[in-house]
C-alpha cells in the first residue's frame, strides 16, 4: 500500500511540475515525438533503468517470500508469487537483455 501511495504522489508531482512550468508542449514536441537518435537513446536508457528497478523490486519480493515461507506461509499468496515471478522474467528478458 505504501508503494502505491508513493507512486501516486510521484506521478502527481511530475504532472504538477509539468503543468506549473508549462512544459507539456515542450515535452511532446522535443522529446516524445523526436526522431533525434540521441534523445531516443536517452529515453531508452531511462526506461531501461526504471525497468531494472522494477525487476530488482520483484527479485527482492521473491527472495523475501522464500525466506519467510521457510517455516510458514510467507506473505504472498501462491498466485501472486507466480505473477511476480512471471513479471520479473519478462522484464529482465525484454528490458535488460535488450539494453
Amino acid at each position: 500500500m505504501g508503494a502505491a501511495v508513493f507512486m501516486a504522489l510521484v506521478a502527481l508531482s511530475v504532472v504538477g511540475t509539468l503543468t506549473y512550468t508549462k512544459r507539456w508542449k515542450w515535452l511532446w514536441s522535443e522529446w516524445l515525438t523526436s526522431v533525434d537518435h540521441k534523445k531516443i537513446g536517452v529515453m531508452y536508457i531511462i526506461v531501461a533503468v526504471l525497468m531494472l528497478l522494477r525487476g530488482f523490486a520483484d527479485a527482492v519480493m521473491m527472495r523475501l517470500q522464500l525466506a519467510l515461507a521457510y517455516n510458514g506461509p510467507g506473505y504472498l499468496p501462491p498466485h501472486h508469487y507466480d505473477q511476480i515471478f512471471t513479471a520479473h522474467g519478462v522484464i529482465m528478458i525484454f528490458f535488460m537483455a535488450m539494453a
